[in-house]
């Protein structure tokens, strides 16, 4: 590993000068970042992937779906096509992406969009979508062409963005540095049990700046689980040995869950917005013969459509604070926001 890591390090360092130097022509203004008067929420990570910021855009979204029109923007990753495309009933996780297609099955009452170019993204909502309160763009710190009015930047508290290194060593996108840019750090895949002492010592760790906020949270699953046609409890899988799929680039704490509740499952994992082809759909089929198949929220839209099978499942996962106060302060914070604006 040491010997790898060596290796590696010149093509750090050469992608630790290109992302560097990027971000100080953003920073002194010879590259221009947009700023648009209509409220934008941001919420991206420095990390590759895995660190929950689909999860915090689907809390916002849950929040202020019934009071205000949201409109999200996301890049569409791994789909199959390009340029601007509006979420329908007739989409499909592989033309918006699958975590879009999430949101808009989850939330149809609300706006989503992708786009890779966010410029051209937002210039087309405004046009088009007079009626939207505010935005919520998914995945965008390192999309520095476009500036939010207000920066959720995520990490989780087992690998904390402080703890990694960059690309290729290790997983980070850019500098660590970089994290000054956000005006809230969500901690995210907390555990349960956390007390205060944990807590400032990863604040000390974190070494936020002036006037950041920080908030602690943690994933909860819930009991039900759904399929097309039908939702069960999650406890009627005690009966059965079933087929967990997951497609997500941290599959370890779904995996612990269902393990605390003593089911018994085989688990096919796959790479993050993995794109199911024929072998890995023949491979699924033959070993869930006759057995029920779960999965997450995100891959249930990719897995779906190709496999004829009823007993397809997912489970949905939430954000929630460790305590009512932290919650209190996140969701003031984000409505002061968006007052103000």
């Amino acid at each position: 590993m040491k010997k790898l890591k060596f290796l590696l390090y010149p093509l750090s360092l050469i992608y630790w000068l290109y992302t560097s130097f990027r971000n100080f022509l953003f920073d002194l203004g010879i590259i221009d970042s947009i700023v648009y008067k209509i409220p934008t929420i941001g919420v991206g990570n420095l990390s590759t992937g895995g660190t929950g910021k689909s999860i915090v855009v689907d809390y916002i979204i849950e929040k202020h779906k019934h009071k205000n029109k949201i409109t999200t923007l996301s890049r569409g990753y791994n789909r199959n096509t390009k340029g601007f495309i509006q979420a329908s009933k007739k989409s499909t996780a592989y033309e918006i992406g699958d975590e879009p297609f999430q949101f808009y099955s989850k939330h149809p009452e609300i706006n989503v969009v992708v786009c890779e170019d966010r410029r051209k993204g937002m210039n087309i909502i405004l046009k088009n979508l007079p009626n939207t309160d505010f935005c919520i763009w998914d995945d965008v710190f390192q999309h520095r062409f476009v500036k939010p009015g207000l920066m959720i930047l995520t990490t989780t508290f087992q690998y904390p963005f402080y703890k990694d290194e960059i690309l290729p060593i290790g997983n980070l996108r850019e500098n660590k540095s970089s994290a000054k840019r956000a005006d809230f750090i969500v901690v995210t895949k907390c555990p349960d049990n956390l007390s205060k002492k944990d807590k400032n010592l990863f604040i000390q760790s974190l070494n936020p700046v002036e006037n950041q906020k920080v908030f602690f949270s943690s994933l909860t699953y819930l009991q039900k689980i759904k399929s097309q046609s039908e939702e069960i409890d999650i406890d009627v899988l005690k009966d059965d040995n079933f087929i967990l799929v997951t497609g997500i680039a941290d599959s370890s704490y779904l995996v612990n869950f269902l393990k605390l509740k003593d089911l018994k499952f085989k688990h096919l994992r796959y790479s993050d917005h993995y794109n199911f082809n024929k072998s890995s759909i023949d491979k699924i089929s033959e070993l869930s013969l006759n057995k029920k198949i779960l999965t997450t929220e995100k891959d249930f839209g990719r897995l779906n459509p190709k496999i004829n099978n009823r007993d397809i499942f997912y489970i949905e996962v939430g954000l929630k604070f460790p305590n009512e106060i932290n919650e209190d302060d996140f969701d003031s914070y984000l409505e002061g926001y968006l007052k103000r604006d």
